[in-house]
């Protein structure tokens, strides 16, 4: 017997897609009712996301689904983007600008704030590790400039949030996006508002905080009428598109996870926050997983690299598919060029092919040229990346991990996957694709009472999609790219501007 519907928005970073799922008590179905670009758009210095046009998304999903379901309707809907970007609420509800995107930052407002809180007492007192565009960065930007928005604001809603106002006029936080802001305390398990009065920040601005399936909010009458429905209610999942995916990931002891997508983030989940020296010197984060664990993770320059090299050839006029890209790539000689993916000069957009042929000049390596030679340098580069965390892992946990499961778009990429258990020497599981929007769904499921327990989410995950083995080949090579790779990183590490 079918159960009842529910429809994921799953916002990426180039673009989203409204996914609706039912569960028959064993096995999750999914229909793809809508998908959409997404893009920031440079003004003024800065970027910015078109918050009106994500909710119209929204709007056009929910009246697709609608159609498409018939009489059985949705029950619900959860939506998930990345993390760390906001936007700002006046007295009066309205939106006040549009919301900006971490991609902007330069580091410039990092070092700013680290005059005033250093690196290891922001990282003792949130768990996360530093990136340009955190939510801290950008808000502390804000006040420094005195930017009439910041001044105004009477409420900070993170992007998912946000948008789950538009639809129920309900101002509240989830907690794994919140755990991404570089302003929540996971032990206090709650806003660090005497870190937001050390620097000087609003603290009032922000609401509290809810945990995922604990509670549903039925959507304004006005939305239901502009989406022909008759009735429907708004589930906080895992609003960061990672917790939803690792939700669903089918882990078992003594397995770590990569959630693969512009950002590949791989690590363990913990009961408890681990806020070691080791963990910070490491550059690891502590965020939150649906049950309200932790996910000790490395946020690693993804496919954000090569999705923008796509733009630059694009704009050159040659636009190639995915599949053309690794193609490509797999007809290039291993181990010819590396780059630090984890390096500040990759993070903005822009030149990026620039960018990495400078990097690679700088440490005297082959400079790449061709689509198939840039490809293969990130993506051999994204392995080694992985082996590197993966070691630390190992080191911070006391205990060897036994496999890598990879999700979400990136584990398409049959390519990388291999190289991945090359480099690791382990065996990657690779599956499910739509992970996000999978774990979004069970988790409105369980919020409904179809799933009794988040064991259960993830027995149902498993019994519904297909996972692909990737054994490790070639070990003997790749522990010879390691190790050229990692003289490589010591001469990037002597140099410090890879860009003009």
């Amino acid at each position: 017997m079918t159960g009842k519907n529910y429809l994921a928005m799953d916002f990426g970073a180039s673009t989203g897609r409204g996914i609706v799922g039912s569960f028959d008590g064993k096995r999750l179905t999914l229909r793809e009712v809508h998908r959409f670009q997404n893009y920031f758009v440079p003004v003024g210095g800065n970027y910015y996301w078109d918050a009106f046009r994500l909710f119209h998304e929204i709007l056009l999903a929910v009246t697709k689904a609608g159609h498409a379901e018939g009489t059985a309707g949705l029950y619900s809907i959860g939506i998930d983007t990345w993390g760390t970007d906001y936007g700002l609420l006046d007295e009066n509800g309205q939106l006040l600008g549009n919301c900006r995107c971490m991609r902007g930052a330069d580091g410039t407002y990092v070092e700013m704030v680290n005059r005033e809180a250093s690196p290891e007492y922001l990282f003792e007192r949130t768990g996360i590790q530093t990136i340009y565009g955190n939510t801290l960065f950008q808000i502390y930007e804000r006040v420094h400039c005195q930017d009439p928005a910041i001044r105004e604001a009477k409420h900070l809603l993170m992007l998912p949030d946000l948008l789950a106002y538009f639809l129920t006029g309900e101002k509240h936080h989830e907690y794994t996006m919140a755990t991404t802001s570089m302003m929540y305390h996971p032990l206090q398990r709650d806003w660090d508002r005497e870190l937001l009065r050390k620097l000087k920040l609003p603290d009032h601005i922000f609401s509290d905080i809810l945990m995922p399936a604990q509670t549903s909010f039925p959507l304004l009458p006005q939305i239901l009428k502009e989406c022909d429905a008759r009735e429907l209610r708004y589930v906080p999942v895992g609003t960061h598109d990672t917790a939803s995916a690792v939700a669903a990931v089918p882990l078992r002891q003594r397995e770590a996870f990569c959630s693969s997508g512009t950002w590949s983030l791989l690590g363990v989940e913990t009961k408890q926050p681990v806020l070691t020296r080791e963990v910070y010197e490491a550059n690891f984060s502590n965020e939150g997983t649906v049950d309200g664990g932790i996910r000790l993770l490395k946020n690693i320059m993804g496919m954000w690299i090569v999705q923008q090299f796509m733009k630059e050839w694009e704009q050159e006029g040659q636009a190639l598919s995915w599949d053309e890209v690794v193609g490509q790539a797999s007809r290039i000689e291993a181990f010819r060029s590396f780059i630090a993916v984890e390096d500040p000069v990759f993070y903005q957009a822009g030149h990026m092919i620039q960018r990495v042929q400078e990097y690679c000049r700088k440490t005297n390596q082959p400079v790449p040229v061709s689509v198939g030679e840039l490809s293969r340098c990130v993506y051999e580069s994204l392995a080694m990346q992985y082996r590197k965390t993966f070691e630390t892992l190992e080191h911070i946990l006391g205990y060897r991990l036994e496999a890598l499961r990879i999700v979400g778009g990136g584990c398409r990429n049959k390519m990388l996957n291999q190289f991945a258990a090359n480099a690791l020497k382990r065996p990657v599981y690779a599956g499910p694709v739509e992970c996000a929007c999978v774990g979004n769904i069970l988790v409105q499921a369980m919020e409904n009472g179809e799933i009794g327990s988040f064991g259960q989410l993830r027995e149902a995950a498993a019994d519904s999609f297909p996972v692909e083995t990737y054994e490790p080949a070639d070990m003997d090579l790749w522990d010879e790219g390691y190790e050229k790779y990692k003289a490589v990183m010591r001469a990037g590490a002597a140099c410090k501007d890879y860009s003009d």
